[in-house]
Parts: structure tokens; C-alpha cells; sequence
């Protein structure tokens, strides 16, 4: 087997819901002068005996509201307030929550004596307009209301900026680990594509029966390897079986001086794990265990579930081989298997390589709460 340290792995690796859409931004928007409204209405009734009365001048309020604080949201999103320092966002979220709040209630005001009939005859002093009185229509509410709203929209266009970020950064780690896959089709495919061509057109003399079986297996390992290249996860029964077509042309090769056993749990073979996670251990094995191992070469792959742990494990009969180097590939292909793990499941994985009773194990543990079945 390959060089690489006996050890789990671990990355940083982020991941979030999709980001707040305008659309959605709309909404709330619409959501919270809505609650708005209510409110408004319901601690102006005690005050407004005229029900007519009572929407126009709830639907003024809430109107207003709503067409300054988007002129207000325009005006904070155009000036770039949320890349400023804690400072500007205050001083812009005081200054405008009040100012635009005044504004709003000089609005309020000039709507409501243009649709109260009852106003002219009730200037005194003393007196309270018809529909005054009421917690929401006081000329302090209006400020404190719009000062409110400021914070909302802030914090939700802070999210926002945040989550597409976050969606980028995603995307560009979802391209690199693609980078990394087509890197492992190409190093895995040309050497095996090779001596495979060797195998059949040495079969065509020797054996022209078993030329058939051979292509049947090349195209199968060939279908997996070769279709599909943007799927960065896959059932663990789709990897085995790509292995097993991998193991089963070199078993053509190698006749008798290669064994091969495969162990595959049902509900293991459902879980879904990252693509190319066991093809580069068993070629690794193939590859290098002659080297070490006495004849017959035995290759195991094991696949079994618990209810904490997926565990795959790939061993092979040799012992450590210290020379191996990373110019034959090999380094590379387990060197992305290592980081795939540690971007898609951090903290959730252990990846080890023992030696131990003339057995190399290369043994991989992901938590099972980290995977899905396979639909």
C-alpha cells in the first residue's frame, strides 16, 4: 500500500442554507408592516369610534411606513452601510430611523386630517382628535418604530451578504474537489486502461473465450470511471462495484497470483460517501502489495455500518513499503481522498493505516449521523 501517515484527518468546511433571496426580503418586508398594521389598528380602536375612519387612517400609517422605509432600505443598501464600521452603521441608523420617522408622522398626520372630517370642529387645547390617543400615534412611536425597522434590515442585509458569500466560497470548494476527482480518473484510468488492453489482446491467442468477460468488466469499471464526472458523492455500492469490475480484470491478469474477497453490508452499500474513495485504495493495493506480499497477492474490501459508524477498509497481504513514492500517483490519488474527507465531513471521519500479522489496512470510519441512504 501507498505512503501516508496512520492518522485522522480533519478540515474546516462550511456550510449553510441557500441565501436570502430579494424575493424573500420582500416578503418579511410586506410580514412586518403587516404586523404593523395590526397592531396599529387594534390600539387605535378603543380611541376611534368610526370604523371607516379606522382603516383609512390604519392604512395611511401602515402605507406610509412601508413606502419610507423601502425608500430608507434603497438609501442604506446604495450607500453600502453594511461594509462600514459599527460606528457609521449607528450614527446612519439614528440619523435616518429618526429622521425618516418624523417624516413618516408628519405624513401620518397630513393624511389623517385630509380623510377626519371631525377634526375642524375639535382644535381646542385640550382636545384629542378622533382616532388619537393611542400608543402607536404618538409622535415618539414613529422614530422608535422606523429606529427598529433600521436594526431589522440591517442585521437581515448583513445575513444576506453573508450567505452568498458563504455560497461562493462553496462553489469554489465543490470546483476544486472536481479538480481533484478528474485528477483521479486520469491518474487511475491510463495505467489500468493499458495493462487491461495488454490482458485482452493476450487473451484473443490464448483465450478468446475469456475476451468477452474481460471487455464486459473493463466496460463496467470503465462506465463508473468515465460517466458522470460531476457527482462528488455516490452509494458505496456504486464505488465497490466499479472496484470489483477493477479487481476482476486484474484477477484476469494475474490468474491465480491474485485473490480477492469482497464484503459489502446491504445497509452500508445504501450510505452515500464521497466518489473515489475506495477505487484508489484497491488500485494502491494491486499496485504495490506484489511488491512485499508473498504469491497469491490477497485483496480484501470490506464495507460494514453500525449505528455510529460507516466503516470501510481496504487491506491487502505485504508489508509497508517504505520506498513508495508519489511519482507513480499514488500519493496524489489517497492524498484527495484524504482532503475530500476532511472538506465534506470534518471532525466526522477517521482515516488510519496499520500493518499488523503480514496485513497493510488502510481503514476508513465516517460517523453515520454525517451520511445520507441513497434514495
Amino acid at each position: 500500500m501507498m505512503e501516508v501517515p496512520a492518522s485522522s484527518i480533519t478540515a474546516a468546511s462550511s456550510s449553510s442554507a441557500p441565501p436570502l433571496r430579494p424575493a424573500t426580503i420582500g416578503g418579511l418586508q410586506g410580514a412586518v408592516w403587516l404586523i404593523y398594521g395590526v397592531a396599529y389598528y387594534l390600539t387605535l380602536r378603543p380611541h376611534q369610534p368610526f370604523a371607516d375612519l379606522l382603516w383609512k387612517q390604519t392604512l395611511i400609517a401602515t402605507g406610509g411606513g412601508l413606502l419610507l422605509s423601502t425608500a430608507l432600505g434603497t438609501l442604506y443598501w446604495t450607500a453600502g452601510l453594511r461594509r462600514r464600521t459599527l460606528l457609521w452603521q449607528g450614527l446612519a441608523i439614528v440619523a435616518g430611523g429618526v429622521a425618516t420617522g418624523l417624516l413618516w408622522y408628519q405624513a401620518k398626520t397630513w393624511g389623517v386630517d385630509w380623510v377626519n372630517p371631525f377634526i375642524a370642529p375639535v382644535v381646542g387645547v385640550t382636545a384629542l382628535r378622533p382616532g388619537e390617543g393611542s400608543i402607536l400615534s404618538g409622535v415618539a412611536a414613529f422614530p422608535i418604530v422606523m429606529l427598529a425597522w433600521s436594526g431589522l434590515y440591517l442585521g437581515l442585509a448583513q445575513w444576506y451578504a453573508q450567505q452568498r458569500q458563504e455560497r461562493r466560497l462553496l462553489r469554489a470548494d465543490a470546483a476544486a474537489q472536481r479538480a481533484r476527482l478528474r485528477m483521479l480518473r486520469y491518474q487511475l484510468n491510463p495505467h489500468f486502461f493499458f495493462n487491461a488492453l495488454n490482458t485482452i489482446g493476450a487473451l484473443a491467442d490464448e483465450n478468446p473465450q475469456r475476451v468477452k468477460t474481460a471487455v464486459r468488466e473493463l466496460s463496467g469499471f470503465l462506465r463508473y470511471t468515465l460517466l458522470d464526472e460531476e457527482a462528488l458523492n455516490v452509494p458505496l455500492r456504486d464505488e465497490v462495484e466499479a472496484a470489483e469490475h477493477y479487481l476482476a480484470v486484474e484477477k484476469i491478469r494475474f490468474e491465480d497470483d491474485l485473490h480477492v474477497a469482497v464484503d459489502l453490508d446491504a445497509e452500508a452499500g445504501r450510505r452515500v460517501v464521497p466518489s473515489f474513495l475506495v477505487l484508489p485504495l484497491v488500485e494502491n493495493a494491486v499496485k504495490h502489495g506484489p511488491y512485499t506480499s508473498p504469491t497469491p497477492l490477497r485483496v480484501r474490501v470490506a464495507g460494514t455500518v453500525t449505528e455510529d459508524v460507516l466503516a470501510v477498509e481496504v487491506a491487502n497481504t505485504g508489508h509497508w513499503r517504505e520506498a513508495a513514492s508519489d511519482a507513480d500517483g499514488t500519493g496524489t490519488g489517497l492524498d484527495n481522498v484524504r482532503r475530500r474527507l476532511a472538506t465534506q465531513h470534518p471532525d466526522r471521519h477517521r482515516l488510519a493505516v496499520t500493518e499488523d500479522n503480514g496485513w497493510v489496512r488502510v481503514r476508513i470510519e465516517i460517523d453515520t449521523a454525517a451520511l445520507d441512504h441513497d434514495a
